[in-house]
């Protein structure tokens, strides 16, 4: 049955590339873009956050708003959705909605902070569907969409065209004091635990603006099934800002380490190290204060051979184009130490610039492609102006998404090109967000705004 699955996702992808590469009569000697699918708000969803490529060839996603359930008291949108989308026998892709949160089971999917596309779903075993919530569950019981949030799971069903299961795995707490609002989603380690951040924020009264915190937790499985799920604070930046503060992104895991990033001031890139003997505290260290121009970080980082690590920052860097943050943003490398306990060497391989058609600032993280080339999204900048400006850092242009060619000689540039300028106009989505790759090399992501009901898209796109 798994590689029955697997076959067919091959199948799905091989179809979805050959019909990208036959949209133009058949021209393939550039990037070919296609619009899959435009949200229309309501039930059927809007604003998008990303999506997940399923054994089945189906992109699962969530939207942050929409649905069929009003998302408390004092918010006027809908509380979000999960669905999947498609590929039919023939062309075309169908779209189902597979869950429409309540607020109490959670609400409002997590985003990007910054009103942009933000985490994506994991998959753990069985096809079941991991994902965060910016609030609702159990204890947002002020029922405003401002506080808490969830860990929730949603299993598929037993027979083809069933309900999905929707669970909360885990409700945040209502205090501003203890983690609450994961921003970043989740990845699945070993034996089925979930780990991830939350973002905390609270006013200091007396004009004294507001002050940020957050955590790293980890969700450890019930030993037998229907049991509660037992939540660990590693690491608390509220007590210890040791690495920084304000982690909105997920987390990535390599060699039993988890590295994420922190935005407050102009953030930092760290490594949690597991305890030599199971109980015990994790260890922090900051391997990056992006001390080389890059400020800000949003996005998970991504690792590479080696052990390499690459992101982005939303600001900083040489850009010009933004006069509102100081710079357009960048991608940074982070070369491990040659001997343990070295530092990580850190370099920005490209800085956006904002003008003459290039992005500005990126709130999506990299993807790694064949012989070591990188691709991403910038939410604003591009070659198209009408409609679209970010009035914080006074970039015009409806976003990209860019590829970074590795110089050819260790030490040489980064070759940067851009595949796709989004306009906003004609049906076509503004401000994407992050990419995911599927095996024959398509690229999908989402669109924060746009497409024909201006509420997103999910797009395509073969290099």
């Amino acid at each position: 049955m798994h590689t029955a699955r697997r076959s067919l996702q091959s199948q799905a992808t091989v179809l979805v590339a050959l019909a990208l590469l036959t949209a133009r009569g058949g021209d393939a000697q550039g990037p070919v873009f296609a619009t899959l699918y435009s949200f229309k708000g309501g039930s059927d969803g809007a604003s998008p956050n990303g999506v997940t490529l399923g054994e089945d060839g189906a992109l699962y996603g969530t939207t942050y708003i929409g649905g069929t359930n009003t998302c408390g008291v004092n918010v006027a949108y809908m509380c979000g959705t999960v669905f999947e989308l498609a590929h039919a026998t023939g062309g075309g892709w169908t779209k189902t909605v597979l869950h429409s949160f309540s607020g109490a089971d959670g609400a409002v999917p997590s985003p990007s902070p910054v009103g942009a596309p933000g985490a994506i779903l994991a998959f753990g075993s069985n096809g079941t569907l991991y994902g965060t919530t910016e609030a609702g569950g159990s204890n947002d019981s002020r029922g405003n969409g401002l506080i808490g949030g969830t860990v929730f799971e949603l299993v598929p069903p037993a027979t083809a065209g069933g309900a999905w299961t929707e669970t909360v795995l885990y409700s945040f707490s209502n205090s501003f004091d203890a983690p609450h609002t994961p921003f970043g989603g989740v990845f699945i380690g070993q034996g089925g635990a979930v780990y991830g951040t939350t973002f905390s924020s609270q006013y200091i009264s007396g004009g004294g603006g507001f002050e940020a915190g957050g955590a790293v937790f980890a969700l450890k499985p019930p030993s037998s099934p229907g049991g509660s799920w037992t939540e660990r604070t590693l690491f608390d930046f509220w007590s210890d800002s040791a690495l920084g503060s304000e982690p909105q992104a997920g987390l990535v895991s390599a060699g039993g380490s988890l590295y994420g990033t922190t935005y407050g001031g102009c953030g930092t890139v760290y490594e949690l190290s597991p305890p030599a003997v199971g109980g015990g505290a994790w260890t922090g260290t900051v391997i990056s204060s992006f001390a080389n121009g890059g400020c800000g970080s949003l996005a998970p980082v991504t690792v590479g051979p080696g052990g390499v690590l690459y992101g982005t920052t939303y600001a900083g860097g040489s850009g010009t184009g933004c006069s509102g943050v100081g710079g357009c943003g960048t991608v940074f490398q982070l070369t491990p130490p040659g001997v343990a306990g070295g530092a990580w060497t850190e370099a920005v391989i490209y800085s956006f610039t904002g003008i003459n058609g290039d992005g500005a600032s990126p709130v999506a993280g990299v993807v790694l492609g064949k012989n070591g080339v990188l691709y991403g999204t910038t939410t604003y900048g591009g070659s198209a102006t009408s409609g679209c400006h970010d009035p914080s850092t006074g970039a015009f242009g409806c976003g990209t998404v860019f590829q970074l060619t590795p110089p050819a000689s260790p030490g040489g540039a980064w070759t940067e090109t851009i595949l796709h300028s989004f306009t906003g106009q004609n049906g076509e989505g503004s401000i994407p967000g992050p990419l995911t790759a599927s095996p024959v090399g398509v690229l999908y992501g989402p669109t924060w705004s746009g497409g024909t009901a201006g509420k997103g898209t999910i797009f395509a796109i073969q290099p």
